[in-house]
Protein backbone atom coordinates (compact mmCIF):
# COMPACT_ATOMS: atom_id res chain seq x y z
CA UNK A 1 0.00 0.00 0.00
CA UNK A 2 1.34 3.25 -0.81
CA UNK A 3 2.01 5.61 1.47
CA UNK A 4 -0.08 9.04 1.60
CA UNK A 5 0.97 12.71 0.61
CA UNK A 6 -0.23 15.34 1.69
CA UNK A 7 -1.12 18.78 -0.13
CA UNK A 8 2.64 19.89 0.73
CA UNK A 9 4.32 16.74 -0.83
CA UNK A 10 6.16 15.58 2.69
CA UNK A 11 5.69 11.57 3.42
CA UNK A 12 3.51 10.84 6.71
CA UNK A 13 5.43 7.95 8.65
CA UNK A 14 4.14 5.22 10.79
CA UNK A 15 4.42 4.56 14.49
CA UNK A 16 6.35 1.47 14.31
CA UNK A 17 9.33 3.59 11.90
CA UNK A 18 9.18 6.02 14.57
CA UNK A 19 10.31 3.70 17.32
CA UNK A 20 12.64 2.21 15.05
CA UNK A 21 14.59 5.37 14.39
CA UNK A 22 14.32 6.18 18.17
CA UNK A 23 15.80 2.81 19.23
CA UNK A 24 19.29 3.16 16.46
CA UNK A 25 19.87 7.02 17.97
CA UNK A 26 19.63 5.72 21.72
CA UNK A 27 22.44 2.78 20.78
CA UNK A 28 24.31 5.33 18.34
CA UNK A 29 24.66 7.43 21.62
CA UNK A 30 25.81 4.49 23.95
CA UNK A 31 28.49 3.61 21.33
CA UNK A 32 29.86 6.75 21.11
CA UNK A 33 30.20 7.21 25.04
CA UNK A 34 32.21 3.72 25.00
CA UNK A 35 34.32 4.97 22.45
CA UNK A 36 35.09 7.81 24.69
CA UNK A 37 36.19 6.30 27.87
CA UNK A 38 38.11 3.82 25.80
CA UNK A 39 40.24 6.32 24.94
CA UNK A 40 40.67 8.01 27.94
CA UNK A 41 41.47 4.65 29.54
CA UNK A 42 44.40 4.09 27.57
CA UNK A 43 45.87 7.45 28.07
CA UNK A 44 45.98 6.90 31.53
CA UNK A 45 47.81 3.42 31.00
CA UNK A 46 50.36 5.21 28.75
CA UNK A 47 51.32 7.72 31.66
CA UNK A 48 51.61 4.91 34.43
CA UNK A 49 55.24 4.45 34.89
CA UNK A 50 55.92 1.20 36.92
CA UNK A 51 57.78 1.30 40.19
CA UNK A 52 60.53 -0.42 40.34
CA UNK A 53 60.32 -3.71 42.35
CA UNK A 54 62.31 -3.26 45.65
CA UNK A 55 65.01 -5.94 46.02
CA UNK A 56 64.25 -7.60 50.03
CA UNK A 57 67.95 -8.71 49.99
CA UNK A 58 69.31 -5.50 49.63
CA UNK A 59 70.89 -3.34 52.31
CA UNK A 60 68.76 -0.62 53.89
CA UNK A 61 69.65 3.15 52.94
CA UNK A 62 70.27 5.61 55.24
CA UNK A 63 67.13 6.80 54.17
CA UNK A 64 65.06 3.79 54.79
CA UNK A 65 66.85 3.15 58.67
CA UNK A 66 65.39 7.28 59.14
CA UNK A 67 62.39 6.68 58.12
CA UNK A 68 61.87 3.60 60.65
CA UNK A 69 63.64 5.59 63.21
CA UNK A 70 60.64 8.24 62.80
CA UNK A 71 58.21 5.75 62.80
CA UNK A 72 58.84 3.74 66.25
CA UNK A 73 61.01 4.59 68.88
CA UNK A 74 64.10 2.03 69.43
CA UNK A 75 62.95 0.98 72.72
CA UNK A 76 59.44 -0.58 71.45
CA UNK A 77 60.11 -4.15 69.99
CA UNK A 78 57.31 -7.31 69.26
CA UNK A 79 58.16 -6.26 65.42
CA UNK A 80 57.61 -2.85 66.14
CA UNK A 81 54.01 -3.18 66.62
CA UNK A 82 53.04 -5.55 63.77
CA UNK A 83 53.78 -4.15 60.78
CA UNK A 84 54.66 -0.59 59.88
CA UNK A 85 53.38 1.02 56.68
CA UNK A 86 55.89 4.23 55.04
CA UNK A 87 53.95 6.77 56.82
CA UNK A 88 54.96 7.11 60.53
CA UNK A 89 51.78 6.30 63.16
CA UNK A 90 50.84 8.78 65.75
CA UNK A 91 48.16 8.42 68.65
CA UNK A 92 46.55 11.46 70.34
CA UNK A 93 47.07 11.50 73.72
CA UNK A 94 45.71 14.27 76.12
CA UNK A 95 45.44 16.09 72.99
CA UNK A 96 49.08 15.92 72.43
CA UNK A 97 50.24 13.96 68.98
CA UNK A 98 53.06 11.31 70.01
CA UNK A 99 54.94 8.35 68.09
CA UNK A 100 52.89 4.89 68.40
CA UNK A 101 54.97 2.83 71.12
CA UNK A 102 53.81 0.27 74.31
CA UNK A 103 53.87 3.65 76.51
CA UNK A 104 51.69 6.19 74.79
CA UNK A 105 48.89 3.23 74.01
CA UNK A 106 48.87 2.27 77.89
CA UNK A 107 48.07 5.78 78.53
CA UNK A 108 45.31 6.00 76.32
CA UNK A 109 44.66 3.25 78.14
CA UNK A 110 44.22 4.41 81.47
CA UNK A 111 43.23 8.22 80.54
CA UNK A 112 40.17 6.14 78.99
CA UNK A 113 39.82 4.24 82.28
CA UNK A 114 40.07 7.30 84.03
CA UNK A 115 37.32 8.80 82.30
CA UNK A 116 35.09 6.06 82.60
CA UNK A 117 35.26 5.64 86.36
CA UNK A 118 34.58 9.39 86.42
CA UNK A 119 30.92 8.99 84.84
CA UNK A 120 30.58 6.16 87.22
CA UNK A 121 30.67 7.95 90.60
CA UNK A 122 27.66 9.42 90.80
CA UNK A 123 25.91 10.49 94.09
CA UNK A 124 25.00 13.37 96.86
CA UNK A 125 26.80 14.70 99.72
CA UNK A 126 23.56 15.31 101.47
CA UNK A 127 20.93 13.28 102.73
CA UNK A 128 17.55 14.00 101.32
CA UNK A 129 14.48 14.41 103.99
CA UNK A 130 11.92 11.38 103.44
CA UNK A 131 9.01 11.61 105.78
CA UNK A 132 6.98 8.45 105.34
CA UNK A 133 6.71 6.59 108.54
CA UNK A 134 9.13 3.08 108.23
CA UNK A 135 8.75 0.13 110.06
CA UNK A 136 11.80 -1.35 109.99
CA UNK A 137 15.26 -0.60 108.68
CA UNK A 138 18.03 -2.98 108.03
CA UNK A 139 21.96 -2.14 107.48
CA UNK A 140 23.99 -4.19 105.35
CA UNK A 141 28.05 -4.13 105.61
CA UNK A 142 30.75 -6.37 104.71
CA UNK A 143 32.59 -5.61 107.72
CA UNK A 144 31.76 -5.57 110.99
CA UNK A 145 29.81 -2.74 112.88
CA UNK A 146 31.24 -0.31 115.63
CA UNK A 147 27.44 -0.62 117.32
CA UNK A 148 26.31 -3.35 118.77
CA UNK A 149 22.91 -4.19 120.60
CA UNK A 150 25.27 -5.02 124.22
CA UNK A 151 25.67 -1.76 126.26
CA UNK A 152 27.65 -0.78 129.27
CA UNK A 153 25.87 0.65 132.35
CA UNK A 154 27.93 4.36 130.97
CA UNK A 155 26.72 3.74 127.44
CA UNK A 156 23.08 3.64 128.20
CA UNK A 157 23.40 6.34 131.20
CA UNK A 158 25.08 8.91 128.48
CA UNK A 159 22.99 7.70 125.58
CA UNK A 160 19.69 8.64 127.56
CA UNK A 161 21.03 12.09 129.13
CA UNK A 162 22.28 13.28 125.79
CA UNK A 163 19.01 12.46 123.88
CA UNK A 164 16.34 14.32 127.03
CA UNK A 165 18.92 16.78 126.90
CA UNK A 166 19.35 17.10 123.24
CA UNK A 167 23.31 17.41 123.44
CA UNK A 168 25.16 17.44 120.39
CA UNK A 169 28.36 14.82 121.80
CA UNK A 170 29.94 15.19 118.44
CA UNK A 171 30.36 19.32 118.92
CA UNK A 172 29.79 19.82 122.68
CA UNK A 173 32.04 18.91 125.05
CA UNK A 174 30.74 17.06 127.65
CA UNK A 175 31.76 14.39 130.47
CA UNK A 176 29.18 11.76 128.99
CA UNK A 177 30.36 8.80 127.49
CA UNK A 178 31.59 9.68 123.90
CA UNK A 179 31.53 5.84 122.48
CA UNK A 180 30.34 5.19 118.81
CA UNK A 181 27.79 2.62 120.85
CA UNK A 182 26.46 5.15 123.25
CA UNK A 183 25.78 7.75 120.22
CA UNK A 184 23.99 4.96 118.40
CA UNK A 185 21.87 4.01 120.94
CA UNK A 186 21.05 7.77 121.63
CA UNK A 187 20.13 7.79 118.01
CA UNK A 188 17.91 4.88 118.73
CA UNK A 189 15.27 6.46 121.39
CA UNK A 190 12.11 8.44 121.20
CA UNK A 191 9.33 9.59 122.64
CA UNK A 192 5.85 8.59 122.11
CA UNK A 193 2.45 8.11 124.48
CA UNK A 194 0.18 6.39 125.02
CA UNK A 195 2.69 3.89 125.95
CA UNK A 196 0.67 0.41 126.96
CA UNK A 197 3.44 -2.16 127.23
CA UNK A 198 0.91 -5.06 126.51
CA UNK A 199 0.02 -3.33 123.40
CA UNK A 200 1.28 -3.02 119.76
CA UNK A 201 0.56 1.01 119.37
CA UNK A 202 2.58 1.04 116.38
CA UNK A 203 1.23 1.00 113.44
CA UNK A 204 -2.28 1.49 114.15
CA UNK A 205 -4.78 -0.36 111.43
CA UNK A 206 -7.96 -0.63 111.11
CA UNK A 207 -8.80 -4.13 111.06
CA UNK A 208 -10.77 -5.61 113.45
CA UNK A 209 -10.20 -8.13 116.26
CA UNK A 210 -11.87 -11.13 117.36
CA UNK A 211 -10.46 -9.67 120.99
CA UNK A 212 -12.11 -6.77 122.45
CA UNK A 213 -9.68 -4.44 125.14
CA UNK A 214 -10.88 -4.49 128.42
CA UNK A 215 -10.22 -1.17 128.51
CA UNK A 216 -14.16 -0.54 127.16
CA UNK A 217 -15.52 -2.10 130.23
CA UNK A 218 -13.55 0.37 132.83
CA UNK A 219 -14.40 4.46 131.73
CA UNK A 220 -11.81 5.54 134.14
CA UNK A 221 -9.55 3.86 132.07
CA UNK A 222 -10.89 5.52 129.48
CA UNK A 223 -11.06 8.91 130.91
CA UNK A 224 -7.58 8.73 131.91
CA UNK A 225 -6.29 7.86 128.87
CA UNK A 226 -8.41 10.86 126.99
CA UNK A 227 -7.14 13.05 129.22
CA UNK A 228 -3.63 12.27 128.93
CA UNK A 229 -4.14 12.27 124.83
CA UNK A 230 -5.62 15.83 125.22
CA UNK A 231 -2.94 17.03 127.25
CA UNK A 232 0.32 15.49 125.47
CA UNK A 233 -1.13 16.68 121.90
CA UNK A 234 -1.85 20.62 123.80
CA UNK A 235 1.73 20.18 125.01
CA UNK A 236 3.16 18.92 121.58
CA UNK A 237 1.17 21.87 119.79
CA UNK A 238 2.95 24.72 122.24
CA UNK A 239 5.96 23.54 121.64
CA UNK A 240 4.95 23.53 117.55
CA UNK A 241 4.03 27.03 118.02
CA UNK A 242 6.93 27.81 119.74
CA UNK A 243 9.46 26.24 117.35
CA UNK A 244 10.72 24.16 120.15
CA UNK A 245 9.76 21.03 118.49
CA UNK A 246 10.07 20.53 114.66
CA UNK A 247 7.68 17.92 113.70
CA UNK A 248 5.30 15.51 115.41
CA UNK A 249 2.99 12.47 114.08
CA UNK A 250 -0.64 11.44 115.48
CA UNK A 251 -1.81 7.92 114.14
CA UNK A 252 -5.22 6.74 114.38
CA UNK A 253 -6.63 3.21 112.85
CA UNK A 254 -8.12 5.31 109.70
CA UNK A 255 -5.50 8.00 109.11
CA UNK A 256 -2.04 9.41 110.13
CA UNK A 257 -1.24 13.30 110.27
CA UNK A 258 1.92 15.32 110.28
CA UNK A 259 2.50 18.54 112.33
CA UNK A 260 5.75 20.69 110.80
CA UNK A 261 6.64 23.50 112.77
CA UNK A 262 6.94 26.75 110.61
CA UNK A 263 10.30 26.44 108.46
CA UNK A 264 10.76 23.17 108.13
CA UNK A 265 10.63 22.27 104.34
CA UNK A 266 10.55 25.78 103.50
CA UNK A 267 6.91 26.74 104.52
CA UNK A 268 6.54 30.32 106.30
CA UNK A 269 3.69 29.10 108.43
CA UNK A 270 2.83 25.70 110.60
CA UNK A 271 1.25 22.68 108.54
CA UNK A 272 -0.56 19.52 108.81
CA UNK A 273 -0.51 16.73 106.40
CA UNK A 274 -3.67 14.44 106.76
CA UNK A 275 -3.61 10.92 104.85
CA UNK A 276 -5.61 8.88 103.67
CA UNK A 277 -9.22 10.41 104.34
CA UNK A 278 -12.44 9.59 103.01
CA UNK A 279 -15.23 11.70 101.18
CA UNK A 280 -17.27 11.37 104.76
CA UNK A 281 -14.10 12.66 106.92
CA UNK A 282 -13.52 15.76 104.51
CA UNK A 283 -16.83 16.59 104.68
CA UNK A 284 -16.72 16.68 108.19
CA UNK A 285 -13.67 19.26 107.96
CA UNK A 286 -16.18 21.67 105.86
CA UNK A 287 -18.59 21.53 108.50
CA UNK A 288 -16.36 22.95 110.89
CA UNK A 289 -15.08 25.62 108.55
CA UNK A 290 -11.71 24.06 108.10
CA UNK A 291 -9.97 25.13 105.25
CA UNK A 292 -7.90 22.68 103.36
CA UNK A 293 -6.15 21.44 100.24
CA UNK A 294 -5.55 18.58 97.85
CA UNK A 295 -2.46 19.43 96.45
CA UNK A 296 -2.13 15.65 94.82
CA UNK A 297 -5.61 15.61 93.71
CA UNK A 298 -5.73 15.63 89.48
CA UNK A 299 -8.18 17.50 88.08
CA UNK A 300 -10.26 15.69 85.27
CA UNK A 301 -11.85 18.54 83.87
CA UNK A 302 -10.44 21.66 83.29
CA UNK A 303 -13.72 22.95 83.32
CA UNK A 304 -14.71 21.14 86.68
CA UNK A 305 -14.94 22.81 89.76
CA UNK A 306 -12.68 21.78 92.96
CA UNK A 307 -14.42 22.18 95.92
CA UNK A 308 -11.88 19.86 98.15
CA UNK A 309 -8.99 22.01 96.66
CA UNK A 310 -10.15 25.36 97.86
CA UNK A 311 -13.22 25.30 101.26
CA UNK A 312 -14.36 28.50 101.57
CA UNK A 313 -15.74 29.87 104.30
CA UNK A 314 -19.80 29.13 104.20
CA UNK A 315 -20.58 33.01 104.45
CA UNK A 316 -18.28 34.33 102.20
CA UNK A 317 -20.49 31.44 99.46
CA UNK A 318 -23.45 32.75 100.35
CA UNK A 319 -22.44 36.63 99.52
CA UNK A 320 -24.28 37.71 96.04
CA UNK A 321 -24.00 40.81 94.64
CA UNK A 322 -27.02 43.25 94.58
CA UNK A 323 -27.30 43.03 90.39
CA UNK A 324 -27.23 39.34 90.79
CA UNK A 325 -30.17 38.78 93.54
CA UNK A 326 -33.02 39.27 90.76
CA UNK A 327 -31.54 36.55 88.93
CA UNK A 328 -33.56 33.12 88.49
CA UNK A 329 -32.21 30.26 90.61
CA UNK A 330 -32.30 26.81 88.54
CA UNK A 331 -35.09 25.12 90.39
CA UNK A 332 -37.08 28.15 89.63
CA UNK A 333 -36.52 28.43 85.99
CA UNK A 334 -37.27 24.31 85.90
CA UNK A 335 -40.70 25.56 87.87
CA UNK A 336 -41.50 27.93 84.12
CA UNK A 337 -40.48 25.07 82.50
CA UNK A 338 -43.53 23.62 83.66
CA UNK A 339 -41.65 20.66 85.24
CA UNK A 340 -43.21 19.33 88.49
CA UNK A 341 -41.35 19.55 91.84
CA UNK A 342 -40.92 15.63 92.45
CA UNK A 343 -39.17 15.36 89.31
CA UNK A 344 -36.85 18.28 90.47
CA UNK A 345 -36.11 16.78 93.77
CA UNK A 346 -35.34 13.76 91.27
CA UNK A 347 -33.01 15.78 89.04
CA UNK A 348 -31.50 17.13 92.13
CA UNK A 349 -30.99 13.80 93.86
CA UNK A 350 -28.78 12.28 90.71
CA UNK A 351 -26.38 15.28 90.42
CA UNK A 352 -25.46 14.81 94.58
CA UNK A 353 -25.65 10.93 94.13
CA UNK A 354 -23.05 11.93 90.92
CA UNK A 355 -20.79 14.36 92.80
CA UNK A 356 -20.44 11.83 95.73
CA UNK A 357 -19.49 9.45 93.54
CA UNK A 358 -16.71 11.67 91.74
CA UNK A 359 -15.48 12.40 95.37
CA UNK A 360 -15.00 9.22 96.73
CA UNK A 361 -12.79 7.96 93.85
CA UNK A 362 -9.91 9.30 95.89
CA UNK A 363 -10.82 7.90 99.30
CA UNK A 364 -8.18 5.76 100.78
CA UNK A 365 -5.55 6.43 98.10
CA UNK A 366 -2.51 9.08 97.90
CA UNK A 367 -4.65 11.88 96.47
CA UNK A 368 -6.71 11.90 99.30
CA UNK A 369 -4.10 13.77 101.04
CA UNK A 370 -5.21 17.16 102.61
CA UNK A 371 -2.94 19.91 103.60
CA UNK A 372 -3.84 22.42 106.41
CA UNK A 373 -1.82 25.75 107.02
CA UNK A 374 -1.92 28.51 109.08
CA UNK A 375 -4.57 29.37 111.75
CA UNK A 376 -6.49 26.65 110.02
CA UNK A 377 -4.04 24.14 112.41
CA UNK A 378 -5.43 25.52 115.62
CA UNK A 379 -8.96 24.93 114.15
CA UNK A 380 -8.39 21.19 113.16
CA UNK A 381 -6.37 20.55 116.79
CA UNK A 382 -9.75 21.84 118.38
CA UNK A 383 -11.52 18.97 115.92
CA UNK A 384 -9.25 16.16 117.06
CA UNK A 385 -9.81 17.44 120.64
CA UNK A 386 -13.62 17.18 120.95
CA UNK A 387 -13.97 14.29 117.93
CA UNK A 388 -15.20 11.13 119.12
CA UNK A 389 -14.11 9.02 115.71
CA UNK A 390 -10.58 9.18 116.46
CA UNK A 391 -11.24 6.98 119.28
CA UNK A 392 -12.15 3.25 118.02
CA UNK A 393 -14.44 1.44 119.48
CA UNK A 394 -14.00 -2.04 118.04
CA UNK A 395 -10.83 -4.30 117.58
CA UNK A 396 -8.40 -5.03 120.29
CA UNK A 397 -7.14 -1.03 120.96
CA UNK A 398 -10.99 -0.37 121.31
CA UNK A 399 -10.95 2.98 124.05
CA UNK A 400 -6.87 3.84 123.15
CA UNK A 401 -6.43 7.13 121.73
CA UNK A 402 -4.63 7.94 119.31
CA UNK A 403 -0.77 7.40 119.50
CA UNK A 404 1.80 10.55 119.65
CA UNK A 405 5.25 10.20 118.00
CA UNK A 406 7.85 13.07 118.90
CA UNK A 407 11.58 13.22 118.60
CA UNK A 408 11.36 15.74 121.50
CA UNK A 409 9.70 15.34 125.13
CA UNK A 410 6.41 16.66 125.83
CA UNK A 411 3.72 16.52 128.26
CA UNK A 412 2.85 12.73 129.55
CA UNK A 413 5.66 11.18 126.72
CA UNK A 414 6.97 8.73 127.62
CA UNK A 415 11.16 7.42 126.26
CA UNK A 416 11.08 3.88 124.42
CA UNK A 417 13.70 2.64 122.13
CA UNK A 418 13.37 0.65 118.81
CA UNK A 419 14.41 -3.15 119.02
CA UNK A 420 17.96 -3.74 117.64
CA UNK A 421 18.67 -7.28 116.44
CA UNK A 422 22.84 -7.88 114.86
CA UNK A 423 23.14 -10.63 112.51
CA UNK A 424 25.02 -12.43 110.05
CA UNK A 425 24.25 -13.23 106.29
CA UNK A 426 25.78 -15.36 103.56
CA UNK A 427 25.38 -14.54 99.72
CA UNK A 428 27.33 -16.25 97.50
CA UNK A 429 30.24 -17.67 99.71
CA UNK A 430 30.19 -13.83 101.37
CA UNK A 431 29.56 -13.10 104.33
CA UNK A 432 27.62 -9.69 105.32
CA UNK A 433 26.88 -8.23 108.64
CA UNK A 434 23.54 -6.46 109.45
CA UNK A 435 22.00 -4.57 111.61
CA UNK A 436 17.66 -4.48 111.91
CA UNK A 437 16.28 -2.08 113.73
CA UNK A 438 12.44 -2.55 113.96
CA UNK A 439 9.85 0.47 115.66
CA UNK A 440 8.56 3.56 114.69
CA UNK A 441 11.61 4.80 112.23
CA UNK A 442 11.05 9.03 112.47
CA UNK A 443 12.67 10.82 109.45
CA UNK A 444 15.31 12.48 111.32
CA UNK A 445 16.83 8.72 112.56
CA UNK A 446 18.75 8.05 109.91
CA UNK A 447 20.70 11.85 109.63
CA UNK A 448 21.23 11.36 113.17
CA UNK A 449 23.08 8.31 112.78
CA UNK A 450 25.45 9.42 110.01
CA UNK A 451 25.72 12.91 111.95
CA UNK A 452 27.02 11.16 115.21
CA UNK A 453 28.49 7.54 114.68
CA UNK A 454 29.01 7.69 110.82
CA UNK A 455 30.09 4.24 109.86
CA UNK A 456 33.88 4.15 108.47
CA UNK A 457 33.02 1.55 105.35
CA UNK A 458 30.13 1.39 102.81
CA UNK A 459 26.84 0.34 104.51
CA UNK A 460 23.69 -0.19 102.79
CA UNK A 461 19.91 0.45 104.16
CA UNK A 462 16.64 -1.11 103.49
CA UNK A 463 13.36 -0.02 104.62
CA UNK A 464 9.86 -0.74 105.06
CA UNK A 465 7.24 1.74 104.53
CA UNK A 466 3.84 2.29 106.24
CA UNK A 467 2.42 2.58 102.50
CA UNK A 468 -0.29 5.03 104.30
CA UNK A 469 2.21 8.02 104.66
CA UNK A 470 4.23 7.45 101.63
CA UNK A 471 2.85 10.42 100.17
CA UNK A 472 4.14 13.31 102.59
CA UNK A 473 7.32 12.76 100.47
CA UNK A 474 5.43 14.50 97.90
CA UNK A 475 4.58 17.43 98.92
CA UNK A 476 7.22 20.01 98.21
CA UNK A 477 7.63 23.73 98.65
CA UNK A 478 7.34 25.82 95.49
CA UNK A 479 7.42 29.68 95.76
CA UNK A 480 5.19 31.99 93.68
CA UNK A 481 6.56 33.50 90.37
CA UNK A 482 7.05 36.93 90.36
CA UNK A 483 8.17 39.14 87.58
CA UNK A 484 11.82 39.55 89.27
CA UNK A 485 13.36 36.34 89.83
CA UNK A 486 16.36 37.94 91.75
CA UNK A 487 14.47 39.35 94.28
CA UNK A 488 12.45 35.82 95.08
CA UNK A 489 15.64 34.08 95.31
CA UNK A 490 16.89 37.07 97.60
CA UNK A 491 13.90 36.40 99.58
CA UNK A 492 14.19 32.93 99.92
CA UNK A 493 17.21 32.43 100.96
CA UNK A 494 17.36 35.46 103.53
CA UNK A 495 13.95 34.17 105.21
CA UNK A 496 15.82 30.52 104.96
CA UNK A 497 18.29 31.93 107.09
CA UNK A 498 15.89 33.43 110.15
CA UNK A 499 13.45 29.81 109.87
CA UNK A 500 17.21 28.13 110.65
CA UNK A 501 17.87 30.22 113.41
CA UNK A 502 14.18 30.08 114.94
CA UNK A 503 14.49 26.77 115.14
CA UNK A 504 17.86 26.65 117.05
CA UNK A 505 16.34 25.33 119.75
CA UNK A 506 14.02 22.30 118.13
CA UNK A 507 16.84 19.48 119.49
CA UNK A 508 18.45 18.94 115.94
CA UNK A 509 22.25 19.98 115.37
CA UNK A 510 22.74 22.40 112.82
CA UNK A 511 23.73 20.33 109.91
CA UNK A 512 20.86 18.50 110.08
CA UNK A 513 18.54 21.23 110.59
CA UNK A 514 19.73 22.95 107.52
CA UNK A 515 18.38 20.10 105.48
CA UNK A 516 15.09 19.96 106.77
CA UNK A 517 14.17 23.34 106.79
CA UNK A 518 15.93 23.80 102.87
CA UNK A 519 13.16 24.35 100.67
CA UNK A 520 14.76 22.43 97.61
CA UNK A 521 12.57 19.94 95.71
CA UNK A 522 15.75 17.10 95.63
CA UNK A 523 16.09 17.79 99.88
CA UNK A 524 12.73 16.07 100.03
CA UNK A 525 12.36 12.22 98.35
CA UNK A 526 10.75 8.98 99.15
CA UNK A 527 13.63 6.33 99.05
CA UNK A 528 12.93 2.36 99.92
CA UNK A 529 17.20 1.88 99.99
CA UNK A 530 19.74 3.91 100.65
CA UNK A 531 23.34 2.82 100.31
CA UNK A 532 26.72 5.33 101.60
CA UNK A 533 30.17 4.98 100.06
CA UNK A 534 32.59 5.52 102.48
CA UNK A 535 35.28 6.27 99.33
CA UNK A 536 33.63 8.93 97.98
CA UNK A 537 31.65 10.07 100.75
CA UNK A 538 28.43 10.32 98.73
CA UNK A 539 24.88 9.23 98.78
CA UNK A 540 22.27 7.37 96.83
CA UNK A 541 19.38 6.13 97.54
CA UNK A 542 16.18 4.57 95.25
Amino acid sequence: MEEKMDTNGFKWTKPEEVMRLHQLKKRKNALQARIKANKQNKTTVNNFVPEKRKNPFAIETSENKRLKSECFDDSDTLFKLLNCTSNPLTVQVNNKENKVNFNNILKLDESESSKSDVEIVRGETFLPVDWTLKTKVRFFASKPFQWSQKLRISEEASAMTGFVRCLDTKTTSTSLDTSSNSKFHQCCLYWIQPHLPWLSLFPRTSQKSSSTSTITTHNAIKESLHQSFTDGLKSLLQLLRTRQCPYFYLCTNNFTALFRAAGISGFAEMNVMVTPTTRGFRQVLRNEDIEFKTPLKKSTNSQEIDHENDTLDANTEEVVNDNEEDEITDEEWLKQMGIGQEDIKKINFKQEKIRRKIESEIDNGAESLIFIEGVEVSAFYNFLMNSKSIVPTVSSLAGVPPTLLSPVAFNGGTVNSLKVRENKVNVDNETFFSIELQGPILPHLIHNLYHFCRPEMSVTASFSDLKSTQPFSKIKFKSNETKNEGENVMNRSGSAVFKRENLGDCGFPKEILEIFCSDKSDCTVNYDNLKYCDDSKLYNWI
